[in-house]
């Protein structure tokens, strides 16, 4: 609605011959109830950057209620949580310490004000981006609503029995209206840097919208007026909502149910500027992505080579999860004591078709390998790409770990300390049962990476695409 009232009214107001407004962006409204009154600051500064906009909006003084955005998280997972006082961010780390199972799950924020809020506090004023996506759990497209995701959670007991998802509290008290389900029961968890709903009353007005006009401001003050007076505040009530003043306590007079708050602290009101910011920065870390495959190429990987379970056969599986807007590149390690490895398949986009030919002729090489100096110029090499933006990227490893005497002493921490400051995951893959061993160097470089380490005991093939996919669009 943002979108259509600063930038498509046109459509409304003169719509072309393929222009369906009634289709393509709804009824032209009288009447707008954004989420938060900075929307209306986001329309307006929108339509300033528009050479012509046919609508005027008026929004009311104050907000009419007032909705909390909580982690609602279930029961099982609470373990003690204090209710308030703590960051989003901080609340996530304390959840997964108490808890390693917990997964934090959000709408798409690209659909809903709410999931933005909740993102706009994840990143932080100086948090990365791609770094805070990454503590969202993410398989394919975010549900488009927090209703549509409390609806699937329990098409999978396990799934929801673990999920913390970012929703609005109103949502925990009302109902969601779906699908008879046995849902995992949730509290409320009541971040302090999360602003909430604050739902405006928004008179829109159209360019030679006169016809009628009369009746029309009637129909408005009179749904105004019910809306904000006893009527339309109890109904508000009992769909969960809050006054839009003073201790912020339930429209409804009855106790608050069981896991939610009586009353909260809101925290301090959106801004427009670090909406459209964190909007900007969502869909930079989900846009396409950048991978560089490093293939260890030693001698020792001879017997490693060929077919499907080989390493080239290995990195030529996870292809279909990057698409033809992502860039990726592989690195064949060997060599020490000087050029630690060369160019097997150019740094930039492919068609898939080419990227497998390059695999297919790759061989290995009659020579040792350094995996620490190549790691380091992988970690330069990634961070110099993604200075300028927060598209997500990944470095992926696959070696046997014959050379993992070169990954000790200072030379080990050198890359731990890249690794930890670079912002770039990096996927150590082992093809040995034991390179993920807790103390093993791949181990501690994936950890220091916020990366995965996967093994010959894991399901290798289909988590290495799984990782791949997060990054890339998987689109050609």
């Amino acid at each position: 609605m943002v979108t259509a009232l600063g930038e498509r009214t046109d459509a409304w107001q003169q719509p072309r011959e393929d222009d369906n407004p009634q289709r393509d962006i709804g009824p032209q409204p009288d009447v707008w109830i954004p989420a938060t009154r900075a929307d209306v600051d986001r329309v307006n500064q929108a339509a300033a950057r528009e050479d012509r906009v046919f609508a005027r909006l008026e929004p009311a003084a104050g907000p009419i209620a007032y909705s909390p955005v909580v982690l609602a998280v279930p029961k099982a997972l609470d373990a003690g949580l204090d209710p308030t006082g703590r960051s989003l961010s901080r609340l996530v780390t304390d959840l997964r310490r108490a808890d390693g199972r917990a997964e934090l799950r959000r709408p798409d924020p690209e659909f809903t004000d709410a999931a933005l809020l909740a993102t706009m506090a994840l990143h932080g004023e100086r948090a990365d981006a791609r770094g805070a996506e990454l503590s969202v759990t993410r398989a394919g497209r975010p549900e488009p609503s927090a209703v549509r995701l409390l609806c699937t959670l329990p098409d999978d007991d396990a799934v929801d029995d673990r999920s913390a998802a970012l929703v609005p509290e109103f949502l925990l008290k009302s109902g969601i209206g779906c699908h008879p389900a046995t849902r995992a029961p949730r509290v409320a968890v009541y971040p302090d840097d999360v602003p909430g709903l604050e739902p405006a009353f928004v008179r829109v007005r159209w360019e030679d919208g006169d016809r009628d006009a009369e009746a029309r401001d009637d129909a408005v003050d009179r749904f105004r007026a019910w809306l904000t007076g006893e009527g339309g505040l109890a109904v508000l009530g009992e769909h969960g909502f809050r006054s839009a003043t003073g201790e912020r306590r339930l429209l409804t007079p009855r106790q608050a149910p069981e896991g939610l708050a009586e009353s909260v602290r809101p925290a301090r009101p959106a801004r427009a500027a670090d909406m459209d910011l964190a909007l900007e920065r969502y869909a930079n870390a989900h846009g396409p992505g950048r991978v560089l495959y490093l293939l260890d190429s030693s001698g020792s990987m001879a017997g490693r080579w060929d077919g499907d379970s080989g390493g080239p056969g290995i990195l030529k599986q996870t292809l279909p999860g990057l698409g033809g807007e992502d860039e990726y590149g592989v690195w064949a390690v060997h060599g020490v004591g000087g050029r630690t490895h060369t160019e097997l398949l150019r740094f930039t986009t492919h068609a898939r078709a080419d990227a497998e030919r390059h695999l297919d002729a790759a061989r290995w090489r009659d020579a040792e390998a350094d995996p620490a100096a190549a790691l380091r110029d992988a970690l330069e090499f990634m961070a110099e790409r993604g200075a300028g933006d927060e598209r997500p990227q990944l470095i992926v490893y696959l070696t046997d770990g014959e050379d993992d005497n070169r990954l000790t002493g200072r030379a080990l921490r050198d890359v731990l300390d890249r690794a930890g400051g670079a912002g770039v995951p990096v996927a150590m893959v082992s093809l040995t049962s034991s390179g993920c061993d807790q103390g093993r160097p791949a181990t501690r470089i994936a950890e220091a990476g916020r990366g995965r380490c996967l093994d010959a005991g894991d399901d290798l093939v289909p988590a290495l695409h799984d990782e791949v996919a997060r990054t890339g669009t998987g689109e050609e």
